[in-house]
C-alpha cells in the first residue's frame, strides 16, 4: 500500500458536506415554488381586467423586454417589482391582462395583493 492511500484526507469530507447543504438548499427552494406557485395562479387576473396591475414574465427576461411589452400591451410601466421581471403596469383600457399575457407575461395579479415578495416601493427607471 502507498501512503497516500493510508492518510485521510478532509477533501472527501468537505466534498460530502457540500453536497448535503446543496441539495438540503434545492430542496428548500423546491419547496418554497411548489408551495406559492398554485397562490400565485389562483390570483391570477381574468384577462379583462384593466387598472393597476403586477405583470410577472419569465425569469431571465431582461428589464428592457418586460418594459417594451408593457408598452405593447397598451400600457405603462408605474414601478417595478423586486425582481427585474415583476412590474406594476397600467392601463384603463379593458382587457389588459389578457393583452400583457399575450405580450409573454407568465402571470398577471393584484400588485396589493402581491405587494409581499413581488413588487418593490421604488419608481421605474429608464422610463
Amino acid at each position: 500500500m502507498s501512503s497516500q492511500s493510508s492518510v485521510p484526507t478532509r477533501q472527501g469530507s468537505f466534498s460530502k458536506t457540500a453536497a448535503r447543504r446543496l441539495v438540503a438548499g434545492l430542496g428548500f427552494v423546491l419547496l418554497l415554488l411548489a408551495s406559492t406557485t398554485p397562490l400565485l395562479a389562483v390570483a391570477d387576473l381574468p384577462g379583462a381586467e384593466r387598472g393597476t396591475l403586477a405583470a410577472v414574465f419569465p425569469p431571465g427576461t431582461d428589464k428592457t423586454a418586460a418594459l417594451t411589452a408593457v408598452a405593447k400591451a397598451g400600457g405603462f410601466t408605474v414601478r417595478e417589482g423586486f425582481w427585474q421581471t415583476v412590474l406594476v403596469a397600467y392601463s384603463n383600457e379593458s382587457g389588459f391582462a389578457g393583452r400583457l399575457r399575450r405580450a409573454g407575461a407568465w402571470l398577471v395579479v393584484d400588485p396589493q395583493s402581491a405587494a409581499g415578495g413581488l413588487i418593490a416601493s421604488r419608481i421605474a427607471s429608464g422610463l
